[in-house]
């Protein structure tokens, strides 16, 4: 998969994303889509 460090700053951007009271459900939504094709996940 990822290298340890590009884990760990993806996994804290994901993380941001996922635990925030600040963007709509929607935006959170894309968000969580956009960075799992980002790390080679496709629905």
């Amino acid at each position: 998969m990822l290298p340890e460090k590009q884990h760990k700053s993806f996994e804290a951007f994901y993380d941001s994303a996922r635990h925030n009271d600040i963007l709509e459900p929607k935006t959170t939504l894309m968000l969580h889509l956009g960075a799992a094709m980002a790390a080679g996940c496709y629905p």
